[in-house]
């Protein structure tokens, strides 16, 4: 067991980690700035495999056009997940769900509310290193 851990109470092997990063997160679609925080949650999570770390943005500090598409999930460490897909502007090019939220997480996940993480295998996460 790692110490910190959320664990799933039905698969003591499916587990995930929240930490608040001190450091400047940037994501970048298609050449296009989308978001930037110095308040993003990286969350780290172990299932099936060892997944890409995943990072949480405050929807305060998302600077591009998103809007609800029909596409909704179920993490049993996270709760229902919303997909948002992201406008050009102007009329330009579109990205469909190309991010997620958990708009009423679980309470042990409740730090993720508010927060919509990114595809990192459609979008450039970038993570400053730390001062």
């Amino acid at each position: 067991m790692i110490e910190g851990a959320i664990h799933n109470p039905s698969r003591r092997d499916h587990f995930m980690q929240l930490d608040a990063l001190d450091q400047r997160v940037t994501i970048v679609w298609n050449g296009r700035e989308i978001a930037v925080s110095d308040r993003a949650i990286r969350l780290l999570e172990c299932g099936r495999r060892l997944y890409p770390p995943q990072y949480y943005i405050p929807v305060e500090d998302i600077g591009a056009r998103l809007v609800r598409s029909d596409r909704t999930s179920h993490c049993p460490l996270k709760g229902n997940a919303t997909y948002f897909d992201l406008h050009g502007e102007d009329g330009g090019a579109k990205a469909d769900d190309l991010g997620w939220s958990y708009a009423e997480p679980y309470d042990f996940a409740a730090q993720l509310a508010g927060h919509i993480a990114f595809d990192p295998r459609r979008v450039t996460i970038t993570v400053e290193a730390a001062n």
